[in-house]
């Protein structure tokens, strides 16, 4: 903990440059990593039968270099956001633990609102070109998960400076809700559908069959984590 706590102080009383390289290792790792991770013990899965992929297309030869290039491009844009997020901080830690959860509850509802909006604003005419880096993939895969253009690698990766501009969010909350986005959005993108085994692990495959169906049919299923937003305004699809 000790160690954690003086990286932590070194990264937000160090120079803005060496924060900012050191922010993009950090992305770029979590990035690589959990998509690496992840697309091995899905091709496994399938080739065990544990499960298939939703969309069985063949990707295109090029398809994983392109999407990692975009998604190591839109990792150093999330370390720029994360510059002006040091900058804004409410503190290292929460305070108590009822300040834990409000901030965590308050973020989380707020990047679920922010999310869902900013999607189909870049299913808008003056915006849809850029989201079309993200739905050039023959189909989804992990690696699919940060391949978008820089502008909407912007809206991403300065959520978390608008909120703090709004309200208080400790460094910790705001890289810890960080990190488990990048894995969780990664996890969207994995094009697997759990067929057997507990419920628990069909679970949260889920989401990514629910997800699946936003890229093939394009204008459906914006939600993040929830399906609030798609019931409200009518954009969700289930089958």
């Amino acid at each position: 903990m000790q160690f954690v706590l003086e990286i932590i102080d070194f990264w937000t009383t160090t120079h803005w440059f060496i924060a900012f390289v050191i922010a993009c290792v950090v992305n770029i790792s979590v990035y690589v990593i959990t998509a690496k991770c992840l697309d091995f013990v899905i091709r496994y899965a399938v080739d065990t039968k544990f499960g298939s992929f939703i969309d069985k297309r063949e990707l295109t030869p090029k398809q994983t270099f392109i999407e990692m290039k975009f998604g190591i491009i839109a990792c150093c844009i999330f370390a720029l956001g994360s510059i002006f997020s040091r900058m804004l901080f409410d503190g290292i830690w929460p305070l108590t633990f009822f300040s834990l959860l409000i901030q965590v509850a308050s973020f989380v509802l707020f990047y679920e609102t922010y999310s869902y909006f900013v999607h189909r604003l870049l299913h808008t005419k003056p915006l849809v070109k850029f989201h079309s880096v993200h739905h050039s993939s023959v189909r989804v895969t992990p690696w699919s998960a940060y391949s978008v253009h820089p502008v909407e690698a912007t809206f991403i990766g300065f959520s978390a400076p608008i909120f703090m501009l709004l309200f208080p969010l400790s460094l910790s909350v705001a890289l810890t809700l960080h990190i488990l986005g990048m894995m969780f959005t990664i996890l969207l993108h994995s094009n697997y559908s759990h067929t057997t085994g507990p419920a628990l692990l069909k679970f949260p495959f889920s989401y990514a069959e629910y997800h699946s169906k936003h890229h093939f049919y394009g204008g459906v299923n914006f939600g993040f984590t929830h399906r609030f937003w798609d019931w409200a305004f009518g954009t969700g699809v289930e089958r």
